[in-house]
């Protein structure tokens, strides 16, 4: 066997090349989520799969030989928190962000991270206002891969108008980005499903009581109620009315499980029908899998937010490794050009809006038990 012999000047070489790649040191990806505040339960959701991502990719040998690592930051769901949070990741150079949670901090750190050239990617923020400020020619760096709150809608009001699920629906939302964007969503399609919005109130994030919107809605007996709440708003009002004794019918983006389980098997949420993204029972190999995996670590099944901080990891750490760069304008080109495979073993493009999210998942509730209706492609 002949053995090569290297010269000092070859030794030094190698040994210089190690070194430089020990220095380049962990792919540092931020997230901007509400640690704190009404969404806080959420987030703690949403890291569940975010940081069950980054385990899988790390135990894979991580990303172009470098270790991924987070960056967490608290948005309190504020779009001022947001753009605070959103420039202290632009000055600690992260490769990407997956953030914001909230509607309102996500359109509020958009430009921020695009004048940077870092992109954004959410599964969770849902308004409108996102697909249409992203994409070629508009922001370029802002990414969904879940559907808009108009896409949910669209969905619901074409399930709705088939069935004829129901005639009157009043409207309940927070006065946010997320819920004033999801009721003129609903309200756009709910004349074309033959339903008619008899009432719309907004409350403030936070509310302690909801007795007077309540009171009302029970004197006018809707045949539904479209809330558009996150986090503790929605438990609260929820509970609020079960104790006063409301037993109307929930639609819009009501979440069907959860921690509104006991409501549901306590009868107060029966005959209900949601619009969502991602429902632990599909039936398919990806998600059988994640959800053995969040079950071991955490004794719950995944929620929506779980899977969107999962797959919106997965999305950037296949974009970078396409891209063999952590350039953000080259791992911004790799995630438009990506064809992913979802949790749920869907296969989506992003759109000339930057926009994956084709499927919305609608949600029943039937003999106090939670039931897929329908998983709906969207366009």
């Amino acid at each position: 066997m002949r053995v090569k012999l290297l010269t000092a000047a070859a030794i030094a070489s190698l040994w210089g090349a190690g070194s430089a790649l020990a220095q380049q040191g962990p792919i540092v990806i931020g997230v901007s989520t509400p640690k704190t505040g009404v969404a806080a339960v959420a987030s703690e959701w949403e890291m569940w799969g975010v940081n069950l991502a980054v385990e899988e990719i790390n135990a894979s040998g991580g990303l172009l030989g470098r270790k991924v690592e987070l960056m967490v930051l608290d948005n309190k769901c504020n779009p001022s928190e947001a753009v605070n949070v959103a420039n202290k990741l632009v000055e600690a150079k992260v490769v990407a962000v997956e953030g914001a949670h909230c509607s309102s901090a996500h359109l509020a750190s958009m430009k921020i991270l695009a004048d940077a050239k870092i992109p954004i990617i959410t599964g969770i923020a849902s308004n409108p206002q996102i697909t249409a400020l992203a994409g070629p020619g508009r922001n370029e760096y802002s990414f969904r891969i879940s559907p808009s709150d108009q896409a949910m809608m669209d969905a619901l009001g074409i399930y709705l108008g088939d069935k004829k699920t129901f005639k009157t629906v009043a409207i309940v939302g927070e006065d946010t980005d997320f819920g004033r964007g999801g009721a003129d969503a609903f309200k756009a399609v709910a004349g074309k499903a033959g339903v008619n919005v008899v009432s719309t109130d907004f409350h403030p994030q936070n509310a302690p009581d909801f007795t007077s919107i309540l009171t009302r809605l029970q004197q006018r007996r809707p045949d539904a109620i479209a809330t558009f709440q996150v986090g503790g708003d929605s438990i609260n009002f929820l509970r609020q009315a079960m104790q006063l004794g409301v037993r109307i019918p929930y639609t819009g983006r009501i979440e069907l499980g959860g921690r509104n389980q006991p409501i549901i098997e306590a009868g107060g949420m029966e005959n209900s029908i949601s619009a969502w993204t991602y429902n632990s029972t599909i039936d398919a190999p990806s998600n059988k899998a994640f959800v053995e995996k969040i079950k071991a670590k955490h004794n719950s099944e995944p929620y929506l937010q779980t899977w969107g901080g999962y797959d919106a990891i997965r999305v950037l750490a296949q974009a970078i490794k396409n891209a063999g760069t952590t350039d953000g304008e080259k791992v911004k080109d790799a995630i438009k050009a990506l064809k992913f495979t979802n949790v749920m073993g869907k296969e989506v493009t992003f759109d000339d809006h930057n926009s994956a999210g084709r499927f919305v998942v609608l949600q029943t509730v039937k003999n106090k038990k939670v039931g897929v209706a329908d998983i709906v492609e969207v366009k």
